[in-house]
């Protein structure tokens, strides 16, 4: 009891529980100050580490994944062991034993006095309460001194805090200097991409956009970079072409074009397989670029049907194409039906025609139905010359961007020629004529009709109205389908043509689409048969006249070989000759080619007459028979002539020809000579008979139209003398 009483008086140190709270508060900041300083340290060291071993390593993500686990894990646990120690209080003999460690002075007095007064301790039953107490005064006197900052200090806080500035500041200049470091960081350790560290060359592909794309055979690859971030290493593509059936693998470096300063560009020209490729510049790597190549649709076969159209007549082979070609050529108004093979399944095709319009063209567009994937038939009419050709997309949506343009030539169907080939020519002929007309029609296909046409001049001649003939018999030439003929005789006789009268005529002719042909517009003049003698006669007098002229010529090639023959007779070189031989060659052949002339003049001139019915004429006979005499005159005796004189110019020519040869050209020229000049004299017999008969006729004429003023002269003065008697 006693010692319960002497226990309670005992007092415990107030002011140094009191120090020593102070101590256990400014302690606790402290450690929460220097903890959070220490965590955001830990943090920010395990970010660097994490940084750097990527960076290094460039881990994989599974990798990148578990170390991001393990960090924040390990992160935890830390924030969890200084939390912890933050959390418990420090014993008050612990703190007495941590400030008299501090401050020596103190030698235990401090320990000793809390401890010795804890009620709950019961080592202080074997103290002395004096003692005690005095222990008590002592530590109170020694602590009422003491400040608690002189126990504890911020040193070790400001040594992390400074540590951590060491680890903050750097990533902080990255964020500003670096940002792409800081962005590839934080994609790969906290959103764990495949996104690539940025290197010290930093490349950006503009071109192409897509890692994987399909590009059309023979198209071109237009590869641009930019960039953003390194020195002057050159820029390499890394080319992988696959292995194919027909071609094996290659693989190998291209170096990029400069472009500017800051780019690099390549083009891949005409490509015609699948390749692979990636850019290479100094540190930069790439990712793998995937170009498939792909082939254009195109038209491999095509085949051409023709229906042609009735007006042609021709037949139409719906079975065998016309053609195995896209090029048309057929009649106007043809239907071609095509059918095409294309070299790849479509999802569209088109036909396009392009006609001319004016200065431009006009284009005409047709949707076509695919059949079995690439069989393209369809249908058109050949109207106008034109192109065309087809517009095709693959089902993966490529187009043949230059298709094969063929042509459309229409064969118009021209309007029928038309040929009078009898007569053929101006003609005269008298009232009681009988005509022969031969015409010929040709068409592109056929002739469906033809008319012989006669109009009058002018209007106020004959009737006014115009007579047409149709051509009813024509015949066509069984070798060639598309010429037709006719002729036919006219009788005049029943026109009541009147002499002086002049009429048009022409044929006509109709095809199948109604064109017409029309031929050359000759005149018929009407003359009585008085004026178609004179007509004849002053033909008759004009060759008369050109066979004297003929008859000239004759005769100087006659001397001419005399000249040829007397100058070989005189020992002269043949050769130096040759001159005149030709010359008496030529000369010959005109008077031949003259006397062809006169035969045909007279043979038309008799025909006109029998035309005319003129058959009774008296000079019918004789113009017969010299005409007979100059045809016998040019094929019988002139061959022979033109033929030796021929053989005596080469041999001349040779050095060769002798007197003889020229002797027996003289005789056979002297011939012609001969047989020419009794047809002249004929003729020149015929034409003195004619003056005289014309002078006579004349003379009978003037004697008719004296007699004639005489009996009318005579008439008046009886009539005058009448009209006096009956006045007396």
């Amino acid at each position: 009891m006693a010692d319960s009483l002497e226990d309670s008086m005992i007092e415990r140190p107030l002011l140094a529980l009191r120090r020593i709270r102070q101590l256990r508060a400014r302690r606790r900041l402290m450690r929460v100050v220097t903890g959070l300083l220490r965590w955001m340290a830990i943090v920010s060291a395990a970010v660097w580490l994490s940084f750097l071993l990527d960076w290094i390593a460039v881990l994989p993500t599974p990798l990148r994944v578990a170390q991001g686990l393990f960090w924040t894990v390990f992160l935890l646990l830390a924030f969890r062991a200084i939390f912890l120690a933050v959390r418990v209080p420090a014993k008050e003999s612990e703190l007495a034993a941590m400030v008299e460690q501090s401050s020596r002075e103190l030698e235990d007095s401090l320990i000793t006095a809390i401890q010795l007064t804890d009620p709950n301790n019961p080592r202080r039953k074997y103290y002395n309460a004096d003692l005690i107490r005095r222990t008590v005064e002592l530590a109170e006197e020694k602590v009422a001194d003491l400040s608690p900052g002189r126990f504890l200090s911020w040193s070790r806080a400001r040594k992390t805090f400074f540590l951590l500035l060491l680890l903050v500041i750097p990533a902080l200049l990255a964020v500003e200097y670096r940002p792409d470091l800081v962005r590839s960081f934080v994609a790969r350790n906290v959103y764990f991409e495949s996104t690539p560290w940025p290197q010290a060359y930093s490349l950006v592909i503009l071109q192409p956009e897509a890692q994987t794309m399909t590009l059309a055979k023979g198209s071109a690859l237009v590869v641009d970079i930019r960039k953003d971030r390194g020195g002057n290493a050159r820029g390499y593509l890394q080319v992988s072409f696959p292995a194919t059936e027909e071609r094996r693998a290659i693989e190998e470096e291209v170096a990029l074009d400069r472009k500017g300063e800051g780019g690099f560009r390549h083009v891949f020209q005409n490509l015609q397989r699948d390749l692979n490729f990636r850019v290479l510049c100094g540190d930069y790597t790439s990712e793998w670029y995937a170009v498939q190549v792909r082939s254009r649709p195109r038209v491999e076969e095509i085949e051409l049907f023709y229906e042609y159209p009735e007006y042609t007549g021709l037949l139409s082979d719906p079975i065998n194409p016309a053609v195995r070609s896209g090029h048309v050529k057929a009649p106007i108004g043809t239907m071609v039906r095509f059918k095409a093979r294309v070299s790849l399944p479509l999802s569209s095709a088109t036909r396009i025609e392009s006609r001319p319009s004016g200065d431009s063209e006009e284009l005409i567009r047709e949707t076509l139905t695919i059949q079995d994937g690439n069989i393209l038939e369809g249908r058109f009419s050949a109207e106008v010359d034109s192109r065309w050709w087809f517009e095709l997309e693959s089902l993966e949506n490529f187009t043949n961007e230059n298709p094969i343009t063929w042509r459309i030539a229409v064969i118009p169907d021209r309007a029928p020629e038309v040929l009078v080939e009898v007569p053929g020519q101006n003609i005269e002929v008298t009232p009681r004529a009988m005509i022969e007309f031969s015409v010929l029609l040709r068409d592109d296909y056929a002739v469906q009709s033809g008319t012989l046409i006669f109009e009058p001049e002018l209007e106020e001649e004959g009737s006014g109205e115009s007579r047409n003939i149709p051509l009813a018999n024509l015949v066509v030439d069984p070798e060639n389908g598309k010429v037709s003929t006719e002729t036919l005789t006219l009788d005049l006789d029943s026109w009541d043509l009147k002499p002086g009268e002049r009429w048009k005529y022409r044929a006509e002719a109709l095809d199948a689409i109604d064109q017409i042909g029309v031929s050359r517009t000759w005149i018929l003049s009407v003359l009585s048969q008085d004026e178609l003698e004179r007509v004849t006669q002053d033909e008759l007098t004009l060759l008369r006249e050109r066979l004297e002229e003929t008859l000239t010529v004759q005769r100087d090639v006659r001397r001419e070989l005399e000249d040829l023959s007397e100058a070989l007779s005189m020992g002269k070189d043949p050769s130096d000759q040759a001159p005149i031989a030709r010359q008496a060659r030529t000369g010959q052949d005109r008077v031949s080619t003259r006397i062809e002339d006169a035969a045909e003049r007279l043979e038309t001139i008799s025909n006109r007459l029998l035309r005319n019915r003129m058959s009774d004429a008296e000079e019918l006979d004789w113009i017969q028979n010299l005409a007979e005499n100059l045809d016998r005159l040019s094929s019988e005796t002139m061959a022979p002539v033109r033929k030796r004189l021929d053989n005596l110019a080469r041999k001349t020519a040779n050095g060769e020809t002798g007197v003889e040869d020229a002797e027996e050209a003289i005789f056979e020229v002297r011939q012609v000579e001969s047989q020419l000049g009794a047809v002249v004299n004929d003729l020149q017999e015929w034409g003195d008979m004619r003056t005289m008969i014309r002078k006579i006729e004349e003379l009978i004429r003037t004697e008719k139209d004296l007699e004639e003023r005489v009996e009318e002269r005579v008439r008046q003065i009886l009539g005058g003398e009448s009209e006096s008697e009956g006045g007396n």
